[in-house]
């Protein structure tokens, strides 16, 4: 799969990545990177932990992450999961929000990982 088709696949902004980052060679590259972030586990793990000032710190670190990487829609339900944290306290909206997200990197991660 190409990058073009995988960012196509799951509707992420493949232009937006190539201008930012500076071309498809350098997006390749530093994916494995993303692949490998921790941010996701952490967030999981804060959960489990009702730890929320790590969980808003694990959500604001993806957010700016697929950001930078263009995945529009992993980097939504993380905003928009980062928001509901940003009190550090429990907010019963963001454990189904959580759901999205992993529902959302579980896509982008499969499909990232199927690039070649």
């Amino acid at each position: 799969m190409t990058l073009k088709e995988c960012y196509e696949l799951i509707g992420a902004d493949y232009n937006d990545v190539i201008i930012r980052l500076g071309g498809e060679d350098r997006v390749l590259r530093f994916i494995p990177k993303l692949i490998a972030d921790s941010s996701f586990n952490d967030l999981i793990k804060a959960f489990a932990d009702e730890d929320w000032e790590a969980a808003f710190r694990a959500s604001h670190t993806m957010k700016g992450n697929y950001a930078n990487f263009g995945l529009t829609k992993l980097q939504t339900s993380s905003s928009e999961l980062c928001e509901m944290l940003r009190p550090c306290v429990f907010n019963p909206e963001a454990a189904a929000q959580l759901e999205i997200v992993k529902k959302d990197y579980a896509d982008a991660m499969d499909a990232l990982s199927k690039l070649g």
